[in-house]
């Protein structure tokens, strides 16, 4: 199943990079409707298992994963400069959106144990139930302002691209930091679970999940208390404790056997680290 989904974000990786560039073309609204139209598609298929099709799935899924992760953004940010806004007001926005995205996590928990039925049904009420919602995003969205970039050439990506990104080496850093805290990210959804229940163990995992979800909350909400004149830390230090927080935490789950009270402690450490570091990394995107 690992080797499934890596295969398919991998296929997906190209096509989802150019929806910056095609962005910039239509306009991020468009995109972000594209998103809809993709979780339409994925709910759907999954509603009926006759039509279910892993690969399928998943490659629809990590594209519009890929697309939305910077498409809203680039809309959100353009829509904060076109009002005049303040950047703290930006910034403020970024550690509200990592805190409301983990409340919505765990809301979808609790709506899909409420509506989960029998799968021999053929029916699957959740996936339904998700596919209503992308209708209500592409409505939300039809309504929404347009703001459609000037085209530029292909040439001019270019241009920019070696002027703005490989040749400074603060932009190559934010990559590389963006990069490690999400590689970081995928590979404890993947582990978190056969860590925990190792050696035959038992755990209640559908209690343990939403104390990582509430955990990354308490780190985002964090936030603003480690950014400003009246910060503890420098910016850049207050990330950079984040960052060897959270290796630390995976690394003694890594090299040492614990038992599950203590391996749920390190793992609520590191997402109270990340949900400190991804609003983070957006301030420094916009900066």
């Amino acid at each position: 199943m690992a080797a499934r989904l890596a295969a398919t974000a991998a296929a997906a990786l190209f096509p989802g990079a150019i929806s910056g560039v095609i962005s910039d073309k239509i306009g991020p609204r468009m995109v972000c409707i594209f998103y809809w139209v993709l979780q339409l598609a994925v709910g759907t298929l999954k509603s009926f298992s006759a039509l279910r099709c892993a690969w399928i799935n998943n490659f629809i899924l990590a594209l519009a994963s890929l697309a939305f992760s910077f498409c809203f953004e680039t809309w959100l940010v353009v829509e904060h400069e076109k009002q005049d806004q303040k950047q703290d007001l930006l910034f403020d926005t970024f550690w509200l959106m990592t805190f409301f995205e983990s409340v919505s996590l765990i809301g979808s928990q609790e709506i899909t144990n409420v509506m989960v039925s029998n799968d021999d049904s053929g029916f699957l009420l959740p996936y339904a139930f998700a596919a209503t919602l992308s209708v209500v995003g592409i409505l939300y969205n039809r309504n929404a302002s347009s703001i459609t970039q000037h085209a530029s050439a292909i040439g001019s990506y270019q241009k920019s691209f070696f002027a703005h990104v490989l040749r400074d080496k603060r932009v190559l850093i934010l990559v590389l930091a963006q990069a490690s805290i999400h590689f970081a990210v995928s590979a404890f959804w993947f582990l978190w679970a056969p860590t925990i229940v190792a050696d035959g163990r038992y755990a209640q995992l559908s209690v343990i999940y939403p104390c990582f979800l509430a955990s990354r909350m308490l780190g985002s909400a964090g936030f603003p208390w480690f950014y400003g004149a009246t910060a503890p830390f420098q910016n850049e230090d207050s990330l950079t404790i984040a960052y060897i927080g959270a290796g630390l935490a995976l690394s003694i789950e890594a090299y040492d056997y614990q038992e599950i009270g203590t391996l749920v402690i390190l793992f609520c450490i590191f997402h109270a680290c990340v949900g400190f570091i991804l609003p983070s990394l957006a301030r420094l995107r916009t900066m």
